[in-house]
């Protein structure tokens, strides 16, 4: 064997290896489940003797036992693999078939199990035998005994044990062995490995196939065009709410206008204070860091009540109609003095002329007072409307920002975890294509060596020495009559 080639086997097969290295123990280890009978045929055996028997140790050839009651399974298959592992032949015997008539189909099973799943097995070989059978065909001897022990199968299994010990003891044929079990080790990794291309990726795959079918994140439409409509309609329900109380204000025939700039005052601090807190309450803009407060505003002076036009007009006036009344008031009175008349008159003239113009000033002013609260009502509404469309364009164009700078964000994180699920599944992708590459080189190193030229296949359902698999050794015609002939003794 070459360098490389026994470099591959020791990291591959390392009990193979091992063998190729010691000598070959020329006995035969007996292995079985619980309830197999592998204790019985172990003892049967060496009653018969001419191949040595033991159940513990290394040994060169293997007889794993089988019951004939129910097919192998899942236990029967990890200790036949097992047992492969530390022996260069392998012989399966089927024991208990004189307890249970319907073997064969048991057998048969059986035997398509192990072509299926043990191909680790270079052939396979496998016997029904009854210990039973042996042990009264021992007990009988002479003729009968000698066709009993035929019919039990026991001197075929003893046969094909020692064939297969001679086998195992064989250099080239233990060395051809360990080779080709090496060699079945590499295909089946290289085919576990071709089989699980998608599985080791798999949950990287569909995590990227989720991303790629997930909707890009959007930037979020803002409500705030809603919340200012809303506050502007606030704006102007609580303008109409001080206009109908300065409305009865100012019919307060009592109220001066100095009343009338506090109520005013009063009013419009209170509407300033609900539409700050409406905007506080709609758009966090306190937690926002948005500067929410309303700068003070003073109320513009109130109007003059100096002398006008009309006041020298209504005192002219005035004075006419209260001479007018004073001479009527005199008329009755013919001999009164003129000078009594003229006094009479001026009394009128005097006190009429100044009521006119106290009326009419009065009057004059608080219309004047009216205009100028609907001018300072009309300027608080203005400063208020352009004040809440101030603050939440601030606040728009800032939930605009974050909303962006979010979006940039996931956008970014989801690139990134783009690539790397990329990088992932390129690296395993490589790895998995270097431990192919890998085994096709020790394969390639096996090949070389010359060893791997033996049909294995060809001779996987063969015995030691390329017979094939035995389904029993009872179904002959000569053994049919020897049955027969011992059944008359």
């Amino acid at each position: 064997m070459t360098t490389g080639a026994d470099e591959v086997v020791r990291r591959w097969n390392p009990h193979g290896w091992a063998r190729l290295h010691e000598p070959a123990s020329p006995v035969v280890r007996v292995v079985g489940v619980s309830g197999s009978g592998a204790g019985a045929l172990c003892d049967e055996l060496g009653q018969i003797g001419g191949v040595g028997i033991v159940r513990d140790g290394p040994a060169a050839v293997a007889l794993v036992v089988f019951d004939a009651s129910a097919v192998i399974g899942r236990t029967e298959l990890e200790l036949l693999a097992a047992t492969a592992l530390t022996a260069t032949e392998v012989v399966c015997v089927l024991t208990g078939i004189d307890r249970y008539p319907a073997w064969r189909p048991i057998r048969d099973r059986d035997v398509d199990l192990l072509h299926r799943h043990a191909t680790f097995l270079e052939r396979i070989t496998f016997l029904p035998v009854s210990v039973q059978t042996s042990r009264r065909a021992r007990e009988i001897g002479g003729d009968a005994g000698s066709v009993l022990l035929i019919e039990a199968g026991i001197t075929e299994l003893r046969d094909v044990l020692a064939a297969a010990v001679d086998a195992a003891t064989d250099t080239r044929r233990a060395r051809r062995a360990v080779l080709a079990h090496t060699q079945r080790m590499i295909r089946d990794e290289m085919e576990a490995l071709r089989a699980d291309e998608d599985d080791d990726t798999a949950d990287l795959r569909a995590e990227r196939n989720r991303l790629a079918a997930s909707p890009l994140p959007v930037v979020p439409a803002a409500e705030l065009p809603r919340v200012r409509v809303e506050l502007l309609q606030d704006v102007a329900r609580e303008i109409r709410g001080v206009v109908a109380a300065m409305r009865d204000v100012l019919d307060d025939t009592v109220c001066v206008a100095d009343d009338v700039a506090a109520a005013l005052d009063a009013h419009l601090q209170g509407v300033r204070a609900r539409v700050v807190a409406n905007l506080a309450s709609r758009t966090d803009s306190d937690r926002r860091g948005i500067d929410s407060s309303l700068p003070d505003t003073d109320l513009s002076p109130l109007p003059d009540a100096g002398r006008a036009l009309e006041d020298r007009l209504t005192m002219v006036l005035g004075a006419s109609a209260g001479a007018g009344l004073g001479r009527l008031l005199v008329t009755p009175f013919g001999d009164i003095p003129a000078s009594a008349a003229v006094a009479v008159a001026l009394g009128g003239a005097i006190p009429a002329a100044w009521w006119l113009v106290h009326v009419r000033r009065r009057i004059a002013h608080r219309e004047r007072v009216r205009r100028w609260v609907g001018e300072e009502l009309a300027t608080a509404r203005a400063e208020l409307e352009a004040w809440v469309r101030t603050r939440t364009y601030e606040l728009e164009s800032q939930a605009v920002a974050a909303a962006r700078s979010a979006h940039d964000a996931r956008t970014a994180r989801r690139r990134e975890r783009f690539g790397a699920l990329d990088d992932e599944i390129g690296r395993l992708i490589g790895e998995r294509r270097a431990r192919i590459t890998a085994c096709e080189r020790d394969l390639a190193a096996l090949g070389r060596a010359g060893e791997l030229g033996q049909a294995g296949e060809t001779g996987r359902n063969g015995e030691p020495g390329g017979r094939a698999v035995r389904r029993t050794g009872q179904e002959s015609e000569s053994v049919s009559d020897d049955r027969a002939r011992v059944r008359g003794i």
